[in-house]
């Protein structure tokens, strides 16, 4: 059911590419790439719900992006981002328990702009997201973790499915320059995956990442790299 959500939302957001396609006039299409930086505020979304706080890590990566009409285009990113959880707790013992998860992360999204002024733009971003966990550590205070109350409580097992998709959404402002855009933007991913496989888990019904992001993007044309060789 999950998996069917997210070709269902992939297939309506390559239908709007086809879409805008056909309506095209006269535009001077854009190739822009460049590099992208920021933090993500992540949580699991567990069921039964486990109380969280946001964890705050960081992501970063490169931009590709298409604008193929006025108003329109397409925007792909390869990221690596740092997700987890970071648990509320009630004893003495376990209230710091944090867990890391390194991915590997692909959002093919469609683009929106509107200019608000000649150097400024309102941006949206909408599109699946596929992601892969390369790795997973707990962040913890090794006098804490050397408890052997807190190590038989509570040392969960590693995460099951490395592979995880979702959808991710936001916007932002770009400004842009004689040198190439600056992006300023917000989005989040919800996650239509499961970290641990649930089918036989009677105290498990959800995983979920959940992430929060703000970026700083800068794009350039892609013709600048060439003139600048």
């Amino acid at each position: 059911m999950k998996m069917t959500k997210f070709w269902y939302i992939t297939i309506c957001c390559f239908f709007v590419v086809l879409t805008m396609k056909a309506q095209s006039g006269i535009f001077s299409q854009e190739w822009t790439v460049g590099v992208n930086g920021g933090l993500t505020l992540s949580k699991i979304s567990f069921n039964p719900k486990i109380p969280q706080n946001q964890l705050i890590q960081s992501v970063g990566g490169v931009t590709v992006r298409y604008i193929s009409e006025k108003n329109f285009g397409l925007q792909a990113e390869l990221n690596y981002a740092l997700r987890g959880w970071d648990e509320k707790n009630d004893t003495i013992y376990l209230n710091r328990y944090r867990r890391q998860l390194a991915y590997l992360e692909l959002p093919l999204m469609t683009h929106l702009y509107f200019d608000l002024s000649k150097q400024l733009r309102l941006v949206f971003n909408l599109g699946p997201q596929i992601g892969y966990n390369l790795s997973e550590k707990n962040l913890i205070e090794p006098e804490i973790f050397e408890s052997q109350h807190y190590q038989t409580y509570y040392e969960k097992p590693r995460i099951e499915n490395r592979f995880d998709y979702g959808i991710v959404f936001g916007g932002g402002l770009e400004l842009r320059t004689g040198i190439g855009s600056f992006i300023l933007d917000g989005r989040y991913y919800f996650g239509l995956s499961d970290i641990y496989k649930v089918e036989n888990k009677a105290d498990m019904q959800r995983s979920s990442n959940q992430v929060l992001e703000f970026k700083v993007t800068y794009l350039a044309p892609w013709g600048f790299f060439h003139k600048s060789r």
